[in-house]
């Protein structure tokens, strides 16, 4: 695997020479691609109660420390600029690679903007928010009763305006060549195309969340209220692929046709059709595999003050999540959860499993080899640091030591740091490197038995 981290003078590089492989999971393995939980966006409001928190000193400045106002929704494009719906707010947010929040559309203001300049253009309660890979982004506009385009020029049309309202929109999906436009208004999901305008495309629902089409190109939505994921065919007849439709507690390692999902929002399909779910009230991130199992992958707890585990590995106990809006996954990978009522965005982190190199690879594919022998080697190479002063320790995601014994040398004016996991059992393991006692960086590495 490949790791890139900046700490100081440090850049760090991971890969494993080889690896033990079989026997675990495929619901393990695809944890092990994924590594730590941090909030990108929100500093926590007191109490938000609907109210618009914004003000003109956050503006281009660390998005941690702003405030959101009622957040419904995060997108990636694939520069790694994050949009968020600010609803509240009555604008549409961008937070770049660098961290730095600013206005993209909208004046922070309740109105109804005509066309022209997006950020000198008012909204009134953006609900949700599409974005493609290039950078143009599409809003719910929800009390405008209007679908809004924004090119990545900065320049905003109205391509929808529905005569008979938007009632309780979140939902909202744009085809990939952009001529087909779907979103949710309150029990019904509408469809619009460019040669045959607007009309309703499925209908019966109790109260939609997000909507998404699968890898297949199926439309995919949430009912909130009904506690149900559907798939809709190509005429819009629906069928259930996850929830009970009870409120109760989800259980891990269930059919998720079986599984409560209590209040589902959010929903995201990865390029296997396997998917996320993000439940509201029940407050968890969940994964259904290709199998039609759901596994927990993230935990959490209805209520303002469960939000935790920044800079953590996310599988680390506790309840990190509440209240969750929707979850997507951007071009990197990185899964990206819209929470609580205070406003977080968070991102927890792709990293690189051994199935992952396995099947693809990877940038430095001819240094790594995979095979079932018991010899797998992690090597860490640091880039100016001396190598008397740096030391490793090692444990396991349970905080227990590791009786390791690193071998550090000096390899093309680098430090380079391995060691073997050959005694090691099947589990995910953290790596701290330290300089005079000062951590300077760290990671992750897999053993499969």
């Amino acid at each position: 695997m490949n790791i890139h981290c900046l700490f100081q003078r440090c850049v760090v590089i991971a890969f494993l020479l080889s690896a033990v492989v079989s026997g675990s999971s495929s619901f393990e393995l695809f944890c092990m691609g994924y590594g730590i939980l941090t909030t990108i966006a929100g500093s926590g409001a007191e109490d938000n109660d609907d109210a618009n928190l914004w003000i003109p000193a956050y503006e281009g400045g660390a998005a941690v420390s702003a405030q959101l106002s009622g957040p419904h929704m995060a997108m990636a494009d694939g520069a790694g600029n994050v949009f968020i719906a600010d609803k509240d707010a009555h604008a549409i947010r961008k937070v770049d690679p660098a961290g730095v929040i600013t206005t993209v559309a909208g004046t922070n203001v309740a109105g109804n903007g005509g066309e022209g300049r997006a950020t000198e253009l008012p909204l009134d309660h953006p609900n949700g928010v599409w974005v493609n890979k290039q950078g143009t982004f599409y809003i719910l506009d929800l009390n405008n009763n209007k679908i809004r385009r924004v090119d990545t020029e900065g320049n905003m049309t109205t391509v929808i305006h529905d005569p008979d309202g938007i009632s309780l929109g979140r939902g909202l999906w744009v085809s990939a060549q952009e001529d087909t436009i779907w979103y949710a208004s309150g029990t019904h999901i509408h469809q619009w195309t460019a040669a045959g305008g607007n009309s309703v495309f499925a209908e019966g629902f109790s109260a939609l969340g997000n909507i998404v089409q699968d890898r297949d190109g199926f439309l995919v939505a949430t009912d909130r209220s009904a506690n149900r994921v559907y798939r809709m065919d190509r005429n819009g007849a629906k069928n259930v692929i996850a929830g009970n439709g009870s409120a109760d507690e989800g259980v891990e390692g269930m059919a998720a046709v079986e599984t409560p999902l209590h209040g589902v929002r959010g929903v995201w399909f990865l390029e296997d059709n396997s998917y996320f779910l993000a439940t509201h009230e029940g407050s968890n991130i969940w994964y259904v595999d290709v199998a039609g199992i759901a596994h927990r992958f993230l935990a959490g707890r209805e209520g303002d003050e469960y939000h935790s585990g920044d800079n953590e590995p996310f599988g680390t106990p506790g309840d990190k999540v509440s209240e969750v809006r929707a979850v997507t996954v951007d071009y990197g990978g990185n899964v990206l959860v819209t929470e609580n009522d205070r406003g977080f965005v968070r991102k927890i982190v792709k990293t690189t499993s051994v199935e992952q190199w396995r099947r693809h690879g990877g940038a430095n594919a001819s240094s790594v080899r995979l095979s079932n022998l018991p010899c797998g080697i992690t090597v860490v190479r640091l880039v100016s640091a001396r190598l008397g002063a740096i030391s490793v320790n090692i444990h396991d995601e349970k905080g227990r030591s590791m009786n390791m014994a690193p071998v550090c040398r000096i390899v093309d004016g680098c430090t380079e740091i391995s060691w073997r996991n050959t005694d090691l059992p099947s589990g995910c393991y953290v790596f701290n490197i330290l300089e005079r006692g000062v951590r300077l960086s760290g990671g992750r590495f897999i053993v499969v038995r």
